[in-house]
Protein backbone atom coordinates (compact mmCIF):
# COMPACT_ATOMS: atom_id res chain seq x y z
CA UNK A 1 0.00 0.00 0.00
CA UNK A 2 2.87 2.65 0.61
CA UNK A 3 4.59 1.93 -2.77
CA UNK A 4 1.28 2.49 -4.51
CA UNK A 5 0.97 6.07 -2.26
CA UNK A 6 4.38 7.06 -2.38
CA UNK A 7 6.55 8.54 -5.25
CA UNK A 8 9.61 6.69 -3.00
CA UNK A 9 8.77 3.17 -3.50
CA UNK A 10 10.23 0.93 -1.14
CA UNK A 11 11.70 -2.97 -1.80
CA UNK A 12 11.71 -4.54 1.61
CA UNK A 13 12.13 -8.07 3.34
CA UNK A 14 9.98 -8.01 6.57
CA UNK A 15 11.32 -10.57 9.14
CA UNK A 16 9.85 -10.69 12.97
CA UNK A 17 12.71 -8.28 14.00
CA UNK A 18 11.96 -5.49 11.42
CA UNK A 19 8.73 -5.63 12.72
CA UNK A 20 8.94 -5.73 16.11
CA UNK A 21 11.21 -2.45 15.30
CA UNK A 22 8.96 -1.17 13.42
CA UNK A 23 6.29 -1.16 15.63
CA UNK A 24 8.54 -0.25 18.58
CA UNK A 25 9.28 3.13 15.98
CA UNK A 26 5.75 3.26 15.65
CA UNK A 27 4.74 3.90 19.05
CA UNK A 28 7.79 6.31 19.99
CA UNK A 29 6.50 8.74 17.02
CA UNK A 30 2.78 8.55 17.95
CA UNK A 31 3.71 9.51 21.81
CA UNK A 32 3.47 13.37 22.61
CA UNK A 33 7.19 14.90 21.38
CA UNK A 34 8.25 11.51 20.70
CA UNK A 35 11.55 10.92 18.96
CA UNK A 36 14.38 8.32 18.93
CA UNK A 37 17.96 7.34 18.14
CA UNK A 38 18.35 4.40 16.20
CA UNK A 39 21.84 3.09 16.07
CA UNK A 40 23.01 0.23 13.98
CA UNK A 41 25.25 -0.94 10.83
CA UNK A 42 25.09 0.79 7.82
CA UNK A 43 22.37 -0.40 5.47
CA UNK A 44 20.27 -2.49 8.22
CA UNK A 45 17.36 -0.62 7.75
CA UNK A 46 16.85 2.21 10.03
CA UNK A 47 16.53 4.65 7.41
CA UNK A 48 13.78 2.58 5.59
CA UNK A 49 11.74 1.54 9.21
CA UNK A 50 11.74 4.85 10.25
CA UNK A 51 9.76 5.93 6.57
CA UNK A 52 7.65 3.34 7.53
CA UNK A 53 6.38 3.98 10.50
CA UNK A 54 6.34 7.47 10.51
CA UNK A 55 3.91 6.73 6.90
CA UNK A 56 1.68 4.49 8.87
CA UNK A 57 1.52 6.69 11.86
CA UNK A 58 0.50 9.47 8.91
CA UNK A 59 3.05 11.78 9.25
CA UNK A 60 4.66 13.54 6.33
CA UNK A 61 8.66 12.97 6.03
CA UNK A 62 11.29 15.86 5.21
CA UNK A 63 14.49 15.22 4.23
CA UNK A 64 17.58 17.82 3.40
CA UNK A 65 19.75 15.80 0.52
CA UNK A 66 23.20 16.87 0.58
CA UNK A 67 25.26 17.48 -2.36
CA UNK A 68 28.68 18.33 -2.72
CA UNK A 69 27.47 22.22 -3.37
CA UNK A 70 25.27 22.41 -0.35
CA UNK A 71 25.89 25.17 2.08
CA UNK A 72 24.35 27.64 4.79
CA UNK A 73 21.86 29.33 2.23
CA UNK A 74 20.54 25.89 1.17
CA UNK A 75 20.11 25.17 4.62
CA UNK A 76 18.37 28.34 5.48
CA UNK A 77 16.54 27.32 2.44
CA UNK A 78 15.60 23.76 3.53
CA UNK A 79 14.43 25.14 6.95
CA UNK A 80 12.65 27.72 5.03
CA UNK A 81 10.68 24.98 3.15
CA UNK A 82 10.09 22.96 6.26
CA UNK A 83 8.19 25.68 8.44
CA UNK A 84 5.98 26.47 5.57
CA UNK A 85 5.04 22.79 5.26
CA UNK A 86 4.45 22.68 8.99
CA UNK A 87 2.45 25.91 8.85
CA UNK A 88 0.29 25.42 5.42
CA UNK A 89 -0.35 21.36 7.45
CA UNK A 90 -0.92 21.66 10.61
CA UNK A 91 2.20 20.58 11.59
CA UNK A 92 3.14 17.58 10.23
CA UNK A 93 -0.21 15.90 10.85
CA UNK A 94 -3.17 14.56 9.26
Amino acid sequence: EHNEESEEKMNLVLFQDALDHLVRIHRILKMQRGNALLVGVGGSGKQSLAKLAAWTAGYEIFQITLTRTYGEEDFREDLKNLYDLLGAKGGGKP
